[in-house]
């Protein structure tokens, strides 16, 4: 079993990234993505975790040397994350679902519309956290061929 924690949006809000990086530790993620906006939250997080972090550029890292998409396999599931704003997701998720699907993705993880969701489209499990910067994260279980999303709020950790 693997299970993933998942971030984006989190705009320098010093205190949920504290809470967050407490959750980590807690539970013991085998990896924990950052999707985006801001970089410097993630770096911040990578130097305290000893979890491997895989992070991304959003549309407000506009310097960032940091890549723009990420590939990540986990068993038999292969996980495209992306900020989501290239893939114009805060109008409608058909593009990220196709986009996925041409990197041979069975899971997309994003962000950018700081609106949690967590569901199937097409044949792409979406997943996006919410913000960090509003207290959301999401985990993701992996399970042989299970693939479940929790989202989740600080505020109740």
């Amino acid at each position: 079993m693997t299970r993933l924690g998942i971030v984006s949006d989190s705009h320098d809000r010093g205190i949920w990234l504290e809470r967050y990086l407490e959750v980590c530790k807690r539970k013991k993620y085998d990896a924990v993505f950052h999707l985006g906006d801001l970089n410097s939250d993630a770096r911040w997080l990578q130097r305290r975790m000893d979890t491997p972090l895989i992070a991304v550029a959003g549309n407000c890292d506009y310097w960032s040397e940091q890549a723009r998409m990420a590939r990540a396999s986990y068993g038999e599931h292969r996980i495209v994350a992306v900020h989501g704003h290239l893939q114009d997701v805060k109008y409608g998720y058909e593009r990220l679902s196709y986009y996925a699907e041409e990197q041979n993705a069975t899971i997309a993880l994003f962000g950018h519309t700081h609106q949690a969701f967590a569901g199937w489209v097409g044949s792409v499990l979406l997943i996006n956290p919410g913000a960090l910067m509003d207290g959301r994260y999401a985990e993701l279980t992996l399970d042989g061929n299970n693939a479940v999303p929790m989202l989740l709020d600080l505020h109740e950790s």
